[in-house]
């Protein structure tokens, strides 16, 4: 029964702080979801979302201090959740209008458990943390991308 109102709380907890940021959700591509995180307005933007399977997933993007940075250049943390399942987060370093850096990989599960865990700067413009999560006798994929686009970060999961 406690399980169920805290489970209850953080959703709705998650769902208040999802309605403070006005930050624009750009259009599902095929069976991947994504969402776009202003560069401009920066600050912590935070995205309520529903996978292609249908479970509700929470999304934030943080912009980390940092003295010496330009529009663009800065320290970012991504994060990802499903309320009572999972949470995942790492950060991402950009400079020069490229991803130099990945780091600080962090997982939660809360049901089931991750099977593996592996950060990965793909390319000047991409950083991917792939998961696999199993559940009972079930394992799926998750990829937690950000890709540096001109003047935003697109998070596709």
């Amino acid at each position: 029964m406690k399980k169920t109102f805290l489970i209850l709380g953080l959703a709705a907890l998650f769902s208040f702080w999802a309605q403070e940021v006005q930050a624009e959700e750009e259009q599902t591509v095929g069976d991947q979801g994504k969402i776009v995180y202003d560069l401009e307005q920066g600050g912590t933007q935070t995205f309520a979302v529903v996978t292609p399977a249908g479970e509700n997933m929470f999304i934030e993007v943080e912009e980390r201090p940092n003295l010496l940075r330009s529009v663009k250049n800065g320290n970012y943390k991504i994060s990802a959740a499903t309320p009572g399942q999972w949470k995942a987060e790492y950060q991402i370093t950009i400079s020069g209008n490229k991803i130099t850096k990945a780091y600080s990989p962090s997982v939660v599960a809360y049901t089931g458990s991750f099977a593996s865990a592996k950060l990965s700067v793909d390319n000047t413009k991409q950083a991917t943390y792939y998961l696999k999560r199993k559940v009972s006798l079930i394992t799926t994929s998750i990829n937690l991308r950000a890709k540096l686009l001109t003047n935003s970060i697109s998070i596709s999961y």
